[in-house]
């Protein structure tokens, strides 16, 4: 759980849900907002945390941005776009600086994840494993966002919005378009190698 820090005087309040965490997620920055829409896409992250501990540099008091799991390694990943000197390990757990410029090379991926994330979390109490299964045996091909939905679709087009995305987030299908072009109908999704 992330720790209970007042937040900064001035900083903004972003909230998420996660559903990696099955839990509301709270950012005090764009830029902490975006790094978590990062992990929560990234299928081998496993777990993270945000705010998880207070770290301690030549007597200033800086709190870790997040924690994350990452397949079998762990990091603490720290934001900062100054020349804030940072230890290479904490409490025996490796230090990451994520600067501006590293969010700002993943800001299309990013903001695809904004849009499909809410989806994600709107179905999640109706896609059930065999909807998944289906659409995955379905898509056996590069196949556009439009072709799955005209396949699947009765009534509601989110539930199979949602299958797609969290067969996605979970490394199931790809779709390497999104990292440079915004999500439309005509993205194509694919298997996992």
């Amino acid at each position: 759980m992330p720790i209970k820090k007042a937040r900064p005087r001035g900083a903004r309040l972003i909230e998420g849900y996660s559903p990696k965490l099955g839990r509301r997620v709270s950012c005090h920055s764009r830029a902490a907002f975006e790094l978590w829409l990062g992990l929560e896409a990234d299928p081998s992250v496993r777990s993270f945390c945000e705010r998880p501990a207070i770290m301690t540099v030549e007597g200033h008091e800086r709190v870790l941005d997040l924690w994350a799991c990452q397949s079998d390694q762990e990091a603490f990943l720290v934001l900062a776009d100054d020349n804030a000197k940072l230890p290479a390990d904490w409490l025996g757990i490796p230090v990451r600086r994520i600067d501006v410029a590293e969010l700002a090379a993943a800001r299309q991926w990013i903001s695809n994840w904004e849009r499909m994330l809410p989806i994600i979390t709107l179905t999640r109490d109706f896609v059930s494993k065999s909807h998944l299964e289906d659409v995955l045996r379905h898509v056996n091909a590069p196949m556009s966002l439009a072709r799955i939905e005209r396949e699947f679709v009765t009534n509601d087009v989110m539930w199979v919005r949602g299958t797609v995305f969290r067969l996605l987030a979970a490394g199931r299908l790809i779709a390497p378009s999104l990292r440079i072009d915004r999500l439309s109908l005509q993205t194509l999704f694919e298997p996992a190698p």
